[in-house]
């Protein structure tokens, strides 16, 4: 009895287990899905797009979805779904009729462009259906990318005959090439014609860097930029229009005109904020750049805006929100500014999970976050978290983002693309310091000392010594007037602390004015790293100096250099970096203090101050930017310290418009420069941008001395302006050329007009 219980049971279960396919009457099962009517388009390429398979249910609505899909492809004109009982099953047929297909694609009268160029404008090809939306759209595309590199004449039909027989024939008349010859503003009082054609993308011809084509849409967008310029400085009633274009008796250059109804520029009359409960009217208001009676500026109310989300979300408020609205008021030429607050919950951290790392170590990640779990969530720390984990350049991608659904709390997700981090480049660079030089380089930013290889197929393949985060640099650097060769290492944080140490052998020889120099050692740094943004470092150096191939006329000080010199120097350096950028920084400042005392054959103090502030001055509709940038750099040797380590001026870096190591104190006699014990530089440059990202344009004033003791007799200055190309090339370090005119100088000096190199130098 009880093993027939057993039995019922088990056939019980196993109805209800049995699988739903088995369930499905034949009636209503799909027994097979066909295709008719297809002659160019195969069986397999249709059933594809199809979702209807053998042996499911059938269901009209998915044949009804099919049936859009494949008419969604383009390659069929009509499509119907047909549905035949069988006794074992539906059998579905989608019976389809196909468009006729392109045999021909065909291109005439076009020279300046070629036919691969002309194509890839094109969303279709030999093979595929013929569309006529496709088709027109195909010609639009073609005459816009003609219109596009200057040819405003030009035309493109399209051969309607010939789209009957299946052919698509483009008939082009390209005209000339117009460039623009002159650009001119009409009505403008706030702001200079130089500011105005910094605003727009269009601009006059200026071979080889700026083509100067003549581009209507270009035309159109760059008329809304002039406006949206005089709007964000609060000119809102201003009107910008441009006059009918001005060619030339060939037509191939033209004068372009904007006209500007500038209209009154509005002030702040008040401030008015809603929805705040947290915080009051004044501790809001307080924190605001735009106060009552500025003028109003669209970027301060940006930044007012972020401002008042940053005070929330300093304290947990991660979705408080903030949106500011004009109130026009009766006063001509004011607005009130409206801001209103929606506040939401305030949150703390729960966990941190971070993700993405396949090579870098989690606790690497880990110590440049500014949070903690059970902290208030301050977006503000997020955000500069973020930001040092991308300038580690460890990865592609970093996302920091709130989850989970818990009342009061969200964990913080940290998802990270790793970056290659591993380089090989050789290359070759020139300046007019160092002339012409080679380089070779092998780097790893994401190094681990200890991360010894499990096997040979490991270290081979690179997946040993990885993920720890220190640099490991092997650098090489023949050329023409001097060599280098050094190899270094360095850990940021030193056993997951505030500490970094550092290491670096390095031999470096170079041919002087009158003498060979020769330079080897090694310099060992340990650093700590300060909450306030302050760094400190102490690097103990050793190094041989070898001052040999002496002239006939070298200066007495540097004779009695002659030989070998070994220098034993300490040195201590402190540091504070409030830039935005450690790269190419736009606003913040550098301060840095160092001493080295320095013994062996020679004892002697070197002291040296440097500051640098950085500013955006404006950023333009491209969202590109003018900085001004300024530097101050002090220096004094204390002692007797011998020509090859004292300060030397002119050249890239330091006095532009005098040649490198142009300015300094003379040996008497021989009228050589040997150095001088104290030296002082100022400057300012300011860069804006030319064309797109890759041309940039700099104004700068460069001053300064080198005495022979802690006075200033002989002051120098020069001013000019130079180029900062960026060559896709050659990735992203520019090339810099400078034009410099001393405007005052020493006699002794050597100048030089043209100062050039590879990279950033200011």
């Amino acid at each position: 009895m009880r093993n027939a219980t057993l039995v019922c049971l088990a056939v019980v279960a196993a109805a209800w287990t049995r699988p739903a396919s088995a369930q499905i009457p034949p009636a209503e099962s799909v027994a097979e899905v066909r295709v008719t009517g297809n002659k160019h388009m195969s069986t397999d390429a249709v059933l594809s797009h199809v979702k209807t398979r053998a042996g499911a249910r059938y269901d009209e609505s998915v044949t009804k979805e099919d049936e859009r899909r494949l008419l969604q492809t383009g390659r069929f004109d009509t499509v119907e779904v047909t549905k035949t009982p069988t006794p074992g099953g539906v059998i579905v047929t989608y019976v389809v009729r196909e468009r006729p297909t392109v045999v021909k694609l065909q291109f005439d009268g076009n020279k300046a462009l070629t036919n691969e160029h002309l194509a890839k404008e094109l969303t279709f090809g030999v093979g595929d259906a013929v569309n006529p939306v496709a088709i027109e759209a195909g010609r639009q595309a073609i005459l816009n990318k003609y219109r596009a590199t200057g040819r405003h004449f030009a035309t493109v039909e399209l051969d309607a005959a010939a789209v009957k027989e299946n052919r698509v024939v483009y008939r082009i008349v390209e005209g000339p090439e117009v460039t623009i010859r002159k650009i001119r503003f009409e009505g403008n009082r706030h702001f200079s014609n130089f500011r105005l054609n910094q605003t727009i993308a269009t601009s006059k011809r200026f071979w080889p860097f700026v083509p100067g084509y003549l581009d209507s849409e270009q035309l159109e967008r760059d008329v809304h930029a002039l406006r949206n310029l005089y709007v964000s400085e609060g000119f809102l009633d201003a009107e910008v229009a441009r006059k009918p274009l001005e060619f030339s008796a060939d037509k191939t250059k033209v004068i372009l005109t904007f006209v500007v109804k500038e209209g009154p520029r509005y002030r702040i009359a008040g401030l008015q904020f809603v929805g705040n409960t947290v915080f009051s009217r004044d501790e809001l208001a307080k924190r605001l750049q735009l106060q009552p009676g500025k003028f109003f500026n669209a970027l301060s109310l940006r930044r007012d805006v972020k401002a008042l989300e940053d005070t929330y979300g300093e304290l947990g408020y991660i979705e408080a929100s903030v949106k500011s609205d004009k109130v026009y008021k009766e006063t001509p030429g004011t607005v009130d500014l409206k801001y209103t607050v929606v506040e939401r919950d305030q949150y703390h951290i729960g966990r941190i999970d971070i993700r993405g790392n396949s090579v870098t170590q989690t606790r690497i990640i880990r110590r440049d976050l500014g949070f903690f779990p059970e902290q208030l969530y301050n977006t503000v720390a997020v955000e500069e978290s973020k930001k040092r984990l991308e300038e580690s350049r460890l990865f592609e991608k970093v996302e920091i983002t709130p989850v989970g659904r818990e009342p009061k709390t969200r964990d913080v997700l940290v998802h990270v693309v790793e970056g290659k981090t591993a380089e090989f480049l050789v290359g070759a660079g020139i300046s007019s310091n160092s002339g012409l030089l080679g380089n070779v380089t092998l780097t790893q930013r994401n190094f681990d000392l200890f991360g010894w290889p499990k096997s040979w197929q490991q270290f081979i393949t690179g997946q040993s010594f990885k993920g720890a985060g220190q640099t490991f640099r092997i650098v090489a650097e023949p050329g023409t007037e001097l060599m280098r060769f050094h190899v270094e290492w360095f850990e940021p944080a030193l056993m997951d602390q505030p500490y970094s140490l550092g290491t670096k052998a390095f031999f470096f020889t170079r041919g002087r004015e009158d003498y060979d120099e020769t330079r080897y050692g090694g310099i060992v740094s340990v650093g700590h790293r300060f909450k306030n943004r302050w760094y400190g470092e102490l690097a103990p150096r050793i190094e041989m100096v070898e001052i040999d191939s002496l002239d006939s006329d070298a200066p007495p000080e540097v004779v009695k250099e002659k030989g070998q010199n070994l220098l034993a120097g300490l040195k201590g350096t402190l540091v504070r970096d409030r830039t935005d950028s450690r790269w190419r920084p736009t606003t913040g400042d550098r301060f840095r203090l160092s001493y080295e005392q320095v013994g062996g054959d020679w004892t002697f103090g070197r002291a040296t101050g440097e500051y640098k502030i950085f500013r955006t001055v404006y950023v333009d509709p491209l969202d590109r930017k003018h900085v001004l940038a300024g530097r101050l750099a002090v220096g004094n040797i204390f002692g007797d310290a011998p020509t090859f380590e004292r300060f030397y001026g002119g050249g890239i870096g330091s006095i532009r418009g005098f040649k490198y190591r142009g300015i300094s104190p003379r040996s008497k006699g021989t009228d050589k420069p040997i150095g001088g014990d104290f030296m002082v530089f100022a400057g300012a440059e300011y860069e804006f941008p030319l064309v797109g990202d890759q041309l940039t344009g700099v104004f700068f004033l460069d001053s300064g001395t080198v005495e022979e003791d802690a006075e200033i007799t002989t002051y120098r200055a020069s001013t000019g302006f130079g180029i900062r190309w960026v060559i896709p090339f050659m990735g992203p370090v520019p090339l810099s050329l400078d034009f410099g005119l001393p405007i005052s100088k020493h006699s002794d000096d050597d100048t030089q007009l043209v100062s050039f190199s590879l990279g950033w130098t200011f």
